[in-house]
C-alpha cells in the first residue's frame, strides 16, 4: 500500500485527537474530583452513585426526624416531672385539708392553692413545642385542655373560683370523655351470617354475577335444617360451583362469600345484621366479606342522601381490625344500640365519642428509618385517665378534691349509686364530716393512682427517647459508612490521577514531536 502524506497527517491528526481527548477526561476528573461526569463513563457506578446518593438524602431526612422527636419526647418528659410534682403538692394540701383541727375557712383557704394547682395542671397538659401541643395528639394545633370556673353553694355560703379541666376542641368548646364504641375481636360472621331457618322460609336465594342470575333452590331442606345442609344444597348446584362459597358458622348460622373477592354480587339475603344511630338504622350487606367491606358499606350509607345522619358518623377501621363509630362533631349526641356480639352494646345504647377526642387522644408517627414508623407523643387522655372506671380521670379527681375541700359530698340514692343532673354532672351535697373522710381516704388513694399513671407514662416516653438516643446513634454510623461507599465509588485518588496527568502530557508532547520529525517538510516550513 503507498503511504502518502495525507495518509500521515489523517493518522497523526487522529491520534492527536486520541491523546487530547483522554488529557480531556483526567482534567475534568481533576477539577470535578469525580471518576465521571455522565452515565456513559461508567453506567455501573453512576448508578450505584445515584442509589447511595438516595440513601444519604433519605438517611439526612431521618436525622431531622429523629432530633424533632427527641425534642419533642424532651419536652413531654419535663412537663411530666413538673406534673408529678404539682400532684405531690396537692397530695401534700389533702392531708393539711384532712386535718380535724382545721376549721371550714381553714379549709377553704386551701382549696383556693388546690386550684391554683389544678389551673397549673392544665398549663402543663397546654405545653406547646415549635407550635404544636405535645399532649394534643394529631390535633397538636390547638389546646388539648381549656380551664373554666365555677362556684360551689353551700348551705351558709358559696365558695367562690373553683377550677374545672375539660377536653376542648380547636375552637375551646368543651369536649366530654366517653368511652369508645368499638368492637372487641370483630368477626364478619357475627356481622353477616345467615340463620338456616330463615334460609328455608325464603326458599330460593338468588345471586347476580356480572349480570347473570344464579338461584340457589333451599325449599327441599328438612324440617329442622342444619348448616350442613344448606352447604350440601351450594355443593350440588353446578351452576354456582365456583362462584359463591359457604363457610359454616355453627350449626344453624351459615355464610356466604364470593369464590372471586373483584366479583359484584348483589343478592336477594335480607337478614343482614344492623346498626341503629338515634332511630335511624343501617343494614349490613350479608355478602361484605372482611371488616374494610363492612366500613365501607356502612360509610356509604350513612353518606347516602336519603340519610339523616350524612356528615355526622364516621366509621373506621382500627390498627387491631377492629371497628370503631365515631361522631363528627362533639356536639352531637348520636347514640349507637345494635344486637352484634363483637360491639357488646348495653340494652339502652351507647352515646359515640367524637372525633375531636378521638385526635386528642391519637399517637403522632414518625418515620426513623426505611420502614421503621415509630410513635413519639402520649397524649392528654393517657396522662389524665388513670384507671378503667369511669371516674377514673384526673379531671373528675380535681372535681371532688375542689368539693371535698369545701365540706361537700356526692349526693347518693338509697342503693348508694351517685346521683347526677340532666347534664351528667355529679349532685353534690354538704356535709362537712364525710368529706374530711373522704380527702384523708379515697381521694389519697387516687391522688396516688394519678400519680403513677403520670410516672407510668413518663417512663414510657423515656424508654422511647433512649430508643431515638440508639437510633440517632445509628443514623450517625449510616451516614459515615455510606458517605464513605460513596467516596470510594465517585472520588478518583488524587495521587494516582495526578500520575497519570503527568504521563498523559508527557505522551502529548512526545506524539508533537514525533509527527514533526516524519510529516515531510513544505514550502511553508521555509517562508520566514
Amino acid at each position: 500500500m503507498r503511504v502518502t502524506n495525507k495518509l500521515l497527517s489523517n493518522n497523526f491528526l487522529t491520534d492527536m485527537q486520541r491523546n487530547l481527548a483522554n488529557l480531556s477526561k483526567i482534567q475534568t476528573q481533576m477539577s470535578s474530583m469525580k471518576n465521571f461526569s455522565k452515565p456513559s463513563d461508567d453506567p455501573i457506578n453512576v448508578q450505584r452513585a445515584m442509589q447511595l446518593q438516595t440513601s444519604i438524602d433519605y438517611n439526612a431526612q431521618y436525622a431531622v426526624n429523629i432530633k424533632a422527636a427527641q425534642g419533642w419526647m424532651q419536652t413531654t418528659d419535663t412537663a411530666l416531672v413538673q406534673l408529678n410534682t404539682v400532684l405531690t403538692n396537692i397530695r401534700n394540701n389533702l392531708e393539711k385539708g384532712g386535718n380535724a383541727a382545721y376549721t371550714q375557712d381553714e379549709r377553704d383557704k386551701v382549696n383556693d392553692e388546690v386550684n391554683q394547682q389544678v389551673s397549673q395542671i392544665a398549663q402543663l397538659l397546654n405545653t406547646n413545642f415549635k407550635g404544636e401541643y405535645v399532649f394534643g395528639g394529631t390535633a397538636g394545633l390547638s389546646k388539648p385542655v381549656s380551664t373554666s370556673t365555677y362556684d360551689i353553694t353551700r348551705s351558709t355560703d358559696t365558695y367562690k373560683g373553683c377550677v374545672r379541666i375539660d377536653y376542648s376542641d380547636k375552637d375551646g368548646n368543651t369536649v366530654d370523655y366517653l368511652p369508645d364504641v368499638i368492637s372487641d375481636g370483630f368477626d364478619i360472621n357475627n356481622w353477616t351470617s345467615q340463620s338456616v331457618s330463615a334460609l328455608k322460609t325464603k326458599g330460593t336465594v338468588s345471586f347476580t354475577i356480572e349480570g347473570t342470575t344464579y338461584n340457589l333452590d333451599l325449599s327441599g331442606l328438612p324440617d329442622t335444617p342444619k348448616a350442613n345442609d344448606v352447604i350440601d344444597k351450594l355443593n350440588s348446584d353446578a351452576t354456582l360451583k365456583g362462584k359463591i362459597n359457604i363457610v359454616k358458622v355453627d350449626d344453624n348460622t351459615v355464610k356466604f362469600t364470593a369464590v372471586n373477592n373483584s366479583d359484584v354480587v348483589e343478592t336477594n339475603l335480607t337478614e343482614g345484621k344492623t346498626v341503629t344511630f338515634n332511630g335511624e338504622s343501617f343494614t349490613i350487606d350479608p355478602m361484605d366479606s372482611s371488616v374494610d367491606d363492612v366500613v365501607k358499606d356502612l360509610n356509604t350509607q350513612i353518606q347516602s342522601s336519603t340519610s339523616t345522619l350524612r356528615d355526622k358518623i364516621n366509621v373506621v377501621k382500627t390498627n387491631d381490625g377492629n371497628i370503631k363509630f365515631l361522631a363528627v362533631d362533639s356536639n352531637d349526641d348520636i347514640n349507637l344500640s345494635t344486637d352484634i356480639t363483637d360491639m357488646n352494646i348495653p340494652t339502652g345504647g351507647q352515646q359515640l365519642s367524637s372525633m375531636d377526642l378521638e385526635n386528642i387522644g391519637a399517637s403522632k408517627n414518625i418515620e426513623v428509618s426505611q420502614g421503621v414508623v415509630l410513635d413519639y407523643n402520649t397524649t392528654a387522655v393517657d396522662v389524665m385517665k388513670y384507671g378503667s372506671g369511669e371516674n377514673d380521670d384526673i379531671r373528675l379527681l380535681m372535681d371532688r378534691i375542689e368539693h371535698h375541700m369545701a365540706g361537700q359530698v356526692e349526693k347518693t340514692d338509697a342503693s348508694g349509686n351517685v346521683l347526677k343532673d340532666s347534664d351528667g354532672n355529679i349532685i353534690y351535697e354538704d356535709n362537712q364530716t364525710e368529706a374530711k373522710e373522704k380527702l384523708t381516704n379515697q381521694d389519697l388513694i387516687d391522688i396516688d393512682a394519678a400519680s403513677k399513671q403520670v410516672l407510668k407514662v413518663d417512663s414510657q416516653i423515656g424508654a422511647k427517647e433512649k430508643r431515638m438516643d440508639g437510633l440517632s446513634d445509628q443514623n450517625s454510623s449510616a451516614k459515615v459508612d455510606m458517605t464513605d461507599i460513596l467516596s470510594k465509588t465517585e472520588d478518583i485518588d488524587i495521587s494516582e490521577k495526578t500520575i497519570e496527568y503527568s504521563t498523559m502530557i508527557t505522551i502529548y508532547q512526545a506524539c508533537l514531536q514525533t509527527g514533526a520529525s516524519i510529516m515531510q517538510p513544505t514550502l511553508m516550513d521555509y517562508i520566514s
